[in-house]
């Protein structure tokens, strides 16, 4: 994982910060990205060193978000297990001075089936009237579920407040998750 402490930073508050990866199977990454998610955030738009002790609340929701997103790319990728990740915070087109755009992204390779099914559980979560209200439905239906609860893209809807795409190429599946973060008094801009 980078070291965020001895990075040079010379961020511009108009610029765009962006990291990307991409690793096999191994389920040791997930810590990892969480915790870079996490000091990136704090970091790009808090413009503060990252605490090892205590993240920011919103660097701690989009870190959820990261390993959320990388544990269903790395449990439900296809057989060579490759999975790319990255993590983009952005001026806000609509309101740069105010707002950034976050973006995480993850991409690998599934089987029709597994494609399918997150398509479904994505136009599901998009269509929900109240999307917590469904998260909690999801919970009760998991608990019969005999594997995978199915609850990971409903907690970064809802607990993240992250909305969610997806697109097929292929036999490769993208999810995005995407969430307007205002910015910090005296964060970075």
């Amino acid at each position: 994982m980078p070291d965020l402490d001895n990075c040079t930073w010379a961020l511009d508050s108009h610029a765009p910060a962006y990291f990307s990866t991409a690793f096999g199977r191994r389920p040791k990454v997930l810590e990892l990205v969480r915790r870079f998610v996490s000091d990136f955030h704090d970091r790009v738009v808090l413009s503060a060193m990252p605490s090892r002790r205590r993240s920011s609340p919103r660097a701690s929701q989009l870190s959820m978000a990261a390993h959320e997103l990388l544990e269903n790319a790395l449990v439900y990728g296809g057989p060579d297990g490759g999975s790319h990740f990255s993590i983009a915070i952005d001026p806000d087109p609509e309101d740069p001075a105010n707002r950034y755009l976050v973006c995480i992204k993850t991409r690998n390779r599934a089987d029709s089936q597994q494609r399918a099914v997150v398509c479904q559980r994505l136009h599901a979560l998009s269509e929900a009237e109240d999307p917590a209200a469904y998260y909690i439905e999801l919970m009760t239906a998991s608990a019969r579920r005999p594997d995978g609860s199915g609850l990971g893209l409903a907690r970064v809807r809802v607990e993240a407040q992250m909305d969610l795409s997806c697109v097929v190429d292929g036999d490769e599946l993208e999810v995005v998750a995407r969430a307007r973060i205002p910015r910090e008094p005296g964060g970075r801009g």
